[in-house]
């Protein structure tokens, strides 16, 4: 027997396109999300216009010391680094020891630690010391490595470590309780280079 048109029922497709919409809208989500950076929705108030800028180029080509290469050369990277530390108020460093990446952090706290007038180095210290989040990537010669935060500030630039690597200690004469407090949180920290 034949059916008649009115006898024939439509089929509700929705049951069929919800699912591969809601497959299709998962995945635009992760592809969109996977690219984003914090560095994006950084609150760059009360940070100089210029600063911002060496900021954005410094951000990617990590720490380097004075001189690196086969024909010892002191690279841009040096002397931008020395820049935002001379030029960035106190506060602009501060603020910048929030930003979203292991290199201006590193600017940001050594440049901190570098001013006379600072006093609040312990704690500065203990922050950093805290901060595993991201870590740096420091040039010297021919070499380079990636290591903490505070790893770079305690064995590079304050030259308190009791290993001593460079044979220097102590550069800016913290008393001795402020050095015990300081390597007693270091020590607890794993390191990524010794």
């Amino acid at each position: 027997m034949r059916k008649t048109e009115r006898h024939i029922k439509k089929k509700n497709r929705f049951p069929i396109i919800l699912p591969i919409l809601t497959i299709i809208g998962i995945g635009i989500f992760a592809v969109l999300t996977s690219f984003y950076e914090k560095t994006w929705s950084y609150n760059w108030n009360g940070i100089n216009e210029q600063i911002r800028d060496s900021v954005k180029v410094a951000e990617n080509n990590g720490i380097s010391s004075g001189w690196v290469g086969i024909a010892p050369r002191r690279p841009k990277q040096y002397d931008r680094r020395f820049w935002i530390m001379n030029n960035a108020t106190e506060s602009e460093l501060i603020k910048l020891t929030d930003y979203p990446n292991g290199t201006i952090k590193t600017i940001a706290y050594e440049g901190l630690l570098r001013k006379p007038e600072f006093e609040n180095k312990v704690d500065l210290m203990l922050k950093a010391i805290k901060d595993t989040e991201y870590s740096i990537f420091y040039r010297t010669g021919c070499e380079g490595m990636n290591m903490n935060i505070s790893e770079y500030l305690v064995d590079l630039v304050l030259l308190i470590d009791d290993k001593g690597l460079l044979g220097k200690t102590n550069r800016y004469n913290l008393p001795q309780n402020d050095i015990d407090v300081i390597l007693n949180e270091y020590k607890k920290v794993p390191s990524l280079w010794k």
